[in-house]
């Protein structure tokens, strides 16, 4: 097995967790969240299907400054704003969203960055 293929199942690895937890957030914490008519407009703009359970990891994820500057920014609308959120979640729901998310994010970086160093020829 040559390094890239070794980083490349390392990183589909990780993916493939990011998906189990991306089917766990949406089941148990987002779903809830839909329902409830004080956060259901906290979610953030809905781009596709399934992209509030993005928004909902990644407001819970984010530091607190990073979601100030992100709700001062004219599209605070398109991202989660994670006060109702941090209000409407217990402790499991938000570590299992910041478990999601950064598999996710991680899994997604790695991937790609994997591709570009193939195709420069950085790696065999």
């Amino acid at each position: 097995m040559t390094l890239t293929q070794e980083l490349l199942a390392y990183a589909i690895a990780i993916l493939f967790i990011a998906m189990i937890l991306f089917v766990m957030v949406g089941q148990t914490t987002v779903r809830r969240l839909r329902k409830n008519p004080e956060v259901k407009d906290s979610l953030g703009m809905e781009l596709a299907s399934g992209w509030d359970i993005l928004n909902v990891a990644g407001a819970l994820s984010r530091p607190k400054w990073f979601s100030e500057m992100m709700r001062k920014s004219p599209l605070g609308f398109m991202a989660a704003d994670e006060r109702p959120l941090y209000e409407h979640t217990n402790k499991f729901e938000r570590c299992l969203a910041r478990m999601f998310f950064w598999s996710w994010a991680i899994s997604g970086t790695s991937l790609l960055t994997i591709a570009i160093l193939s195709k420069l020829g950085a790696l065999d």
